[in-house]
């Protein structure tokens, strides 16, 4: 009787890993002047963990497109490094996006996985 029921507990227990994503990495180089986006569809209330950093300061925000329109969940703002967790509002497309405003190319490094 033991059996079964241990068989039961671990597939429960791994039945909440189906629903996530595997972790991804993101490694880019941008240069100057340049942007670079990490954009996935998320569902309403589905999340988004992520961490990154950059070998010098760049522009981070979290956007996503209404037609011409682009609302911005995530205000545009500098930093070399940043983890969070964004939860999606709506249903849409979300970009995380890395805008360089130096004169060199910049490393960026970035981890993240849907919820």
């Amino acid at each position: 009787m033991l059996k079964p029921i241990m068989g039961l507990l671990a597939f429960t227990f791994a039945l909440p890993t189906l629903a996530f994503a595997e972790p991804q990495l993101d490694k880019s180089q941008i240069e100057p002047g340049k942007v670079h986006e990490v954009c996935m569809t998320l569902l309403e209330g589905q999340n988004v963990a992520y961490f990154f950093k950059s070998s010098e300061t760049m522009n981070f925000n979290i956007h996503y497109h209404e037609g011409e329109k682009v609302i911005f969940p995530v205000e545009e703002y500098p930093t070399n490094m940043g983890s969070d967790v964004f939860s999606a509002p709506i249903e849409q497309g979300y970009c995380l996006m890395w805008t360089n405003p130096t004169l060199v190319t910049v490393e960026l490094e970035v981890r993240y996985e849907v919820q």
